[in-house]
């Protein structure tokens, strides 16, 4: 008996999902931008905890080394335009279990950032991300692993670099949702390997009653070259509903790195919590 309800909730929920009319692709596209352009005004000064958990190995046998991050993630869209960034502020940090290294000066380093940023526009929330990217560990290095990256590629500043194709529906949680497939077709590219050029490809899960997105995955393929050993990045983001703000935000990201022609491999887990605007009298303008 028990086996056959199993059975017929889950073709319930299949039909549930199947039976909802398959939209054209430009619409489902223009829904999801639509989101991501609501999000981005929504988020124009909002920072979140995030706690990180990062594993690197080298393939040597030795066992693989672990840090875990403490840091603030500041998501801001400048007032004067020029695209939208997501600032990770390291607060402290342990290494294999030993108890957390506070980082000097870093608990008011966001709002001094935005007050330089009143005289040389973004580019001391650039420096901060560039220095926030030392603490990451493992022999391959990355500066792009803020969760919503991926977004972007919806928004009015990229969403023409982009290819999108509909794979189809699926059932994520309690969600019915639309899966599309992105590629990217202009250069430069947005992410580059050596100085050369990535394409990005990857999936963004789409809700299928509002066009919300509810999980989103990057994928970087840098093949070997001039004697670096090339890069395999997947970047997964799940969403969900922060009650505090009353809207979908990042909840989780899981990344993996491994080198194509080496050993060399980083995982990581990001979870975040504690959403609130972040207050502040500075104003940041977009760089000339």
């Amino acid at each position: 008996m028990s086996r056959l309800i199993l059975a017929s909730a889950a073709l319930a929920c299949a039909l549930t999902v199947d039976a909802q009319p398959k939209p054209n692709v430009r619409t489902l596209v223009e829904r999801a931008h639509q989101w991501v352009e609501q999000f981005e005004r929504d988020f124009i000064a909002v920072v979140a905890d995030e706690e990180y958990d990062q594993r690197a190995s080298d393939g040597s046998g030795a066992p693989p080394s672990h840090r875990q991050i403490h840091s603030e993630l500041l998501f801001l869209r400048p007032e004067a335009g020029g695209g939208w960034v997501a600032v990770r502020n390291v607060l402290s940090y342990s290494d294999d279990g030993e108890p957390p290294i506070e980082v000097p000066n870093s608990r008011d380093r966001l709002t001094r950032a935005l007050e330089r940023g009143r005289a040389d526009g973004r580019s001391a929330l650039r420096r901060l991300a560039d220095e926030s990217a030392r603490f990451n560990i493992g022999k391959l290095a990355r500066n792009f692993n803020t969760p919503t990256l991926a977004l972007q590629f919806l928004d009015e500043t990229h969403r023409d670099r982009f290819k999108f194709r509909l794979e189809g529906s699926e059932r994520l949680g309690s969600e019915d949702v639309w899966r599309l497939k992105y590629e990217e077709r202009s250069h430069p590219t947005i992410i580059q390997a050596n100085f050369r050029d990535i394409e990005l490809t990857g999936y963004i899960w789409s809700r299928a009653s509002d066009g919300a997105i509810v999980r989103t995955q990057l994928e970087l393929d840098a093949k070997p070259n001039d004697g670096h050993s090339g890069l395999h990045t997947t970047v997964t983001v799940d969403y969900s509903r922060d009650e505090k703000l009353d809207r979908m935000v990042p909840s989780r990201m899981q990344e993996d790195y491994a080198e194509r022609a080496g050993s060399h491999h980083v995982s990581a887990a990001a979870v975040y919590s504690n959403y609130r605007v972040f207050e502040t009298s500075a104003r940041v303008v977009s760089s000339p």
